[in-house]
């Protein structure tokens, strides 16, 4: 007893420091912002109490939910395509040649430590309807009509900018994905070579289901990033045209910094906080198994 007392004490004392500043910079602002969101506020001033007025407003708001679709669809991109494209980057890093290996590996993570604002004005470049890179290689190849206004447009907009910020971060995933990969013994790709598996058979019997807890991480990361997406949204099309291309955190910075509604614009920044906890537990419910030793 007085063993496992002092097991979970040594814990404390280490988780502490992080638990403090976890509590200092990411629970104690978000105080604040619960209360102003049942106030009428500037910015500056409460200009009174008005309950659950601010939330039916935002609840009742066609724009609201549109940015949440917008945020869902730039989710599922991540989802569907970007982390099984990163996880096949990794496995395809792994098994070059070590010049070519650590080509892959700056490749990868460059565009990761670059700018937002440079990476989002490369994209606009490379959409813009005229001379873009796009749409001029596609007149070249014989493809006119299939030239389009990429930013402009409602049908693609979404996800010319999802595009923009998967492409900027796909790398870095896979770099996790290899470092994963790395910690795997080589007695496991030997057996199973001498059995006659072949890469694919090896990837998908040893290999994934012994990232399981790094897949679990970057899926987490990929996520709560994707439902944060604010930047290239700002700097690609400021959430236009009109309201179209906006997510749920441009939502609540138009509404709180464009219009001064910062009640409104508190109470879009408290439920899109309960979104991002309800996803977490949906991710652990769906991924927590028992942990695999090796």
């Amino acid at each position: 007893m007085e063993k496992h007392y002092r097991s979970k004490l040594s814990i404390f004392i280490f988780a502490f420091p992080g638990l403090l500043l976890f509590t200092v910079f990411t629970v104690y602002p978000i105080l604040p912002q619960i209360l102003i969101s049942f106030q009428k506020h500037d910015g500056f001033n409460n200009l009174g109490w008005v309950g659950f007025d601010n939330y039916i407003k935002v609840l009742n708001s066609t724009s609201f939910w549109r940015a949440n679709g917008n945020t869902l669809i730039i989710v599922l991109i991540s989802l569907l395509i970007a982390l099984p494209l990163s996880l096949l980057l990794a496995l395809v890093i792994d098994v070059q040649t070590p010049k070519i290996r650590n080509f892959f590996k700056f490749a990868s993570v460059f565009p990761a430590v670059l700018s937002v604002t440079v990476i989002s004005q490369m994209w606009v470049a490379m959409y813009e309807p005229q001379w873009g890179l796009i749409n001029s290689f596609l007149r070249s190849v014989g493809l006119e009509s299939w030239a389009h206004q990429w930013l402009t447009d409602k049908n693609t907009v979404v996800i010319c900018i999802a595009i923009a910020f998967l492409w900027q971060y796909i790398g870095l995933n896979a770099l996790l994905f290899y470092t994963g990969i790395k910690s795997i013994p080589k007695h496991y790709y030997e057996a199973a070579m001498i059995d006659g598996a072949n890469f694919f058979e090896a990837s998908f019997m040893i290999t994934i289901p012994l990232l399981r807890d790094i897949i679990k991480y970057v899926l987490v990361l990929s996520v709560l990033g994707s439902m944060s997406l604010f930047a290239h949204i700002r700097v690609m099309t400021a959430g236009g045209p009109g309201d179209l291309s906006r997510s749920v955190i441009y939502q609540m910075y138009y509404t709180a910094f464009s219009t001064s509604e910062f009640g409104v614009g508190s109470a879009i920044a408290v439920l899109f906080i309960i979104e991002c906890l309800f996803v977490t537990v949906l991710i652990n419910k769906f991924t927590t198994k028992e942990r695999i030793e090796f």
